[in-house]
């Protein structure tokens, strides 16, 4: 439903748990309950961990429909679901670029910016990637259980982007400069097929 709505949506909604983004505006979906007064409960859950305010039930409408902005709030005319939209003053240049918007805009309305200096978030990285080691811990590497990898890479990746972003580094530029020097050490006749470094070539 949400990929014929927004076909050129930069995050999909299996991605993000029905949450995507199209220009500025997001959607996700909620699944209803049985009744209106527990999805909203739901809705509202969401709008407040992200800072929004919440929907009252007398302020919807004769269809269902809230509509405050920039939170719009409407039934699924397919089914027994919701629509969660929001617009946003923001358009994402990349998908890196929205999934740094993210992070910071979580980070800010809890106000924990002031923690986040280089330093810190250096030793968070390095901290989440240790917990990332330690899912392999005594394990073969398949034997891993693939919901708490997902979990500490997410944490490993949330903490780079944020450091990148405190850094004021393009995660893109310094990533393709990386792969061009590596490039230019381990030469393809020189590195396939092995695990030597560079200086052992």
């Amino acid at each position: 439903m949400l990929r014929e709505m927004f076909p050129n949506s930069l995050v999909g909604a299996e991605m993000y748990g029905g949450f995507m983004q199209r220009a500025n505006l997001f959607c996700k979906i909620f699944e209803a309950e049985n009744s209106f007064d527990l999805v909203l409960n739901k809705i509202n859950d969401f709008l407040d961990n992200n800072g929004y305010d919440i929907a009252k039930s007398d302020d919807f409408d004769d269809s269902q429909t809230f509509q405050k902005f920039p939170v719009t709030i409407s039934p699924d005319i397919h089914s027994t679901n919701y629509f969660l939209y929001i617009e946003r003053d923001y358009v994402a240049k990349s998908q890196t670029d929205f999934l740094i918007h993210e992070l910071v805009e979580f980070r800010d309305v809890r106000d924990w910016a002031q923690f986040h200096n280089s330093k810190d978030l250096a030793i968070a990285l390095s901290i989440e990637s240790n917990e990332l080691l330690e899912q392999f811990l005594w394990k073969k590497p398949e034997d891993a259980k693939r919901e708490k990898l997902e979990e500490e890479l997410a944490d490993v990746f949330a903490y780079a982007l944020l450091l990148s972003d405190r850094l004021g580094l393009n995660v893109e530029d310094i990533l393709l400069r990386k792969i061009q020097r590596n490039a230019e050490k381990y030469p393809v006749e020189k590195a396939k097929g092995t695990a030597k470094k560079y200086n052992e070539l």
